[in-house]
């Protein structure tokens, strides 16, 4: 049977997971709202962005139900100690020993740096998709006769696309280069980054070809 200190110090513990769960969740959600704030101010935004919003609301509901699942975990570890009148905090301090010395610290400049990257990343996508709207907008305002608007649109979002896919496929690299059991997972990343700007690339070479060829077709027709 445990004494009043103790019970009071599991107590404390027990607040203390329920408020990392809530710092896990509160992370993620920032993240989220970052990533679906880089898709704003765009015309591929404006064109999907019912389906966009649906999507937010379908990740946020998720990130919910996982907020609620974790506290409903770390609530049942309690009650499971309480029962077997074991500590929580004897385990949590046990674990809490074994954390390497400097890893809070390492810790807190990995963060930074990923939120530095992620900060980075977003104004810089912000930049090329205002660049790419004025020039998509020169394009159309001076295409040719033959030149069929549909034909720019596309080859534009499809530009959109292969910037911002690479973009966070390149954040996702980044981000597992900070931690070494990630290795695995940062070369299988680097991989995909690759083929899908290899196939982006070809597909925007297609569209090109098109432009061109309604172009010929002005100048010869």
């Amino acid at each position: 049977m445990m004494d009043a200190y103790h019970f009071y110090e599991d107590i404390f513990i027990f607040i203390v997971l329920l408020i990392m769960v809530l710092g896990v969740y509160a992370l993620l959600a920032l993240h989220y709202v970052i990533a679906f704030g880089l898709m704003k101010n765009t015309t591929s935004y404006e064109k999907h962005k019912s389906k966009i919003e649906k999507a937010k609301t379908y990740v946020f509901l998720v990130l919910k139900f996982a907020l609620w699942a974790g506290w409903m975990s770390v609530s049942l570890l309690y009650g499971y100690y309480l029962y077997e009148g074991s500590s929580l905090a004897t385990l949590f301090f046990e674990y809490w020993a074994k954390i390497p010395q400097g890893f809070w610290l390492e810790a807190l400049l990995v963060i930074v740096r990923i939120a530095l990257v992620i900060t980075l990343s977003r104004y810089f996508l912000k930049w090329v998709y205002g660049l790419l709207d004025k020039q998509q907008q020169r394009a159309l305002e001076n295409r040719c006769t033959t030149c069929r608007e549909q034909t720019i649109s596309t080859f534009y979002m499809r530009l959109h696309t292969t910037v911002k896919y690479t973009v966070v496929l390149g954040i996702l690299y980044r981000i597992c280069l900070f931690f070494p059991f990630l290795e695995m997972i940062s070369a299988a990343l680097w991989m995909i980054m690759v083929l899908y700007l290899c196939a982006s690339i070809g597909l925007l070479g297609v569209n090109m070809l098109a432009i061109l060829k309604e172009k010929k077709e002005q100048r010869f027709g």
